[in-house]
């Protein structure tokens, strides 16, 4: 059977109880993700499909697995599916005009998936990103708040003396902003031992319709993505959105007016950065998308191992898995969503890094 071609790897930047050891991340000089660790185990996830239906593929055991790092294979010490997570929904702020009958009425149901032991929190984004509901394992509170769609509007807008609700600074869209603030939120507030994950709604188109000014550069946002572990998935439940219009829309020739716009970041460049997805469905198809997402995401894979090249020296290290023979028996024709490295430093390096002032 075929396998999956690869595509990238995701160092999952969070404390595994197995491990006992946190691991840290840092920017990557070759503009790939990239990590510190303190430790010598190197851990990354996998997200694993099938090509035939696009399910989550699970069952897979250690023996399923070949991994390489720059080439070598190394030995697998640490397979694991569904690992605890700590999610920040981020809901789109204008949801309120949405006609009510297109609500999340399933919603409970979708977060059950993510374990009883997941912690959830709401925030409302447009240009800006507020807190609707902190983490919380109550999953009928949180189910209740995302179907109050006109909640996260006054979250955004609070009403003033009575009158219409008015934010004189408001702007056009700010993804980068929103995911920039759920990642604060998970590195201040998010359990240890969990895998963090960002999952942000939109109604409507934000590559199209993003704001000129930016309070964070894509940079900042990315740099702080990767420090916290965090994978950022979509969740676009607009008319007539096709699947590739983010990624065509990015590589078209931009004037300045649109590179302003873009300097924030897309969810789509945070989205392939972290070796997320996107789903796109209609409106009416909320509580199915957001089920498989939830499904997605509680049964990627977390993978460690012992690199035999213990010189941390800050190089980048690309790293190729795949399924073994066993494996490919065992899962068919599959699609290995990932991440393809990571950056080894040793702890004096991360304290100097943390050290430095915010930019």
């Amino acid at each position: 059977m075929k396998i999956a071609s690869l595509t990238t790897i995701t160092i999952v930047l969070f404390s595994l109880v197995a491990a006992g050891q946190p691991i840290y991340a840092q920017q990557s000089d070759h503009q790939k993700p990239s990590v510190t660790i303190n430790t010598d185990l190197v851990v990354t996830w996998a997200q694993i499909t099938s090509r035939i239906n696009g399910e989550p593929v699970k069952g897979l055991e250690i023996d399923n697995f070949v991994l390489r790092e720059d080439g070598k294979q190394q030995q697998i010490s640490l397979v694991k599916e569904g690992q605890p997570v700590s999610v920040v929904i981020l809901v789109e702020g204008m949801t309120c005009l949405v006609p009510p009958e297109l609500e999340f009425q399933r919603s409970q149901q979708a977060l059950r998936q993510l374990g009883e032991d997941a912690e959830i929190a709401l925030m409302a984004w447009d240009s800006d990103a507020v807190t609707v509901q902190p983490f919380t394992k109550d999953q009928e509170a949180v189910a209740r708040r995302l179907k109050n769609r006109v909640g996260f509007f006054y979250a955004l807008n609070p009403q003033i003396e009575g009158r219409d609700p008015v934010r004189p600074d408001r702007d056009w869209y700010r993804p980068g902003e929103a995911i920039y603030q759920a990642a604060k939120y998970l590195e201040k507030a998010a359990s240890p031992n969990m895998r963090n994950v960002i999952i942000i709604i939109s109604w409507s188109r934000p590559p199209l319709r993003m704001a000129y000014s930016h309070r964070q550069t894509a940079a900042v946002v990315s740099e702080l993505i990767e420090k916290t572990g965090t994978t950022i998935y979509g969740l676009y439940l607009a008319e007539r959105r096709p699947a590739g219009l983010g990624r065509l829309f990015s590589g078209l020739p931009l004037n300045v007016k649109e590179k302003k716009r873009r300097d924030g970041g897309s969810i789509e460049q945070f989205v392939e950065q972290t070796g997320g997805s996107i789903l796109i469905g209609k409106p009416e198809e909320a509580d199915d998308q957001l089920i498989k997402l939830t499904d997605l995401i509680r049964s990627s894979y977390t993978i460690g191992y012992y690199p035999e090249n213990s010189n941390f020296d800050g190089g980048f290290r690309r790293i190729g898995l795949e399924l073994s023979p066993i494996g490919k028996t065992k899962a068919g024709n599959v699609t290995i969503k990932t991440r393809n490295g990571y950056r080894a430093l040793r702890p004096s390096a991360t304290a100097a890094s943390e050290a430095r002032p915010e930019r």
